[in-house]
């Protein structure tokens, strides 16, 4: 079983041509942009969500997942 790398993905998808997002919190926009940098992609599409997650309910990720769904589709149609 392949496990999820996140960042990693985002920059194999898009150097495929496929285009790919990254949808981090706040905590990790220092790493994320540092780890685009080392991976030979700067202009990664990253999305950042408030932090934390985890002591969010169900629902507060589910309305985080609706208010940030148009920047994401954004993203990844160039809108």
């Amino acid at each position: 079983k392949r496990q999820a790398l996140g960042l990693h993905d985002t920059v194999l998808t898009e150097s495929q041509g496929i285009p790919s997002v990254s949808v981090i919190t706040s905590s990790f926009i220092k790493a994320a942009h540092t780890r685009a940098n080392a991976l030979g992609m700067p202009d990664t599409r990253i999305v950042v969500l408030p932090s934390p997650l985890p002591s969010r309910s169900v629902s507060e990720v589910q309305q985080l997942a609706h208010d940030y769904a148009d920047e994401i589709v954004g993203l990844l149609t160039l809108q």
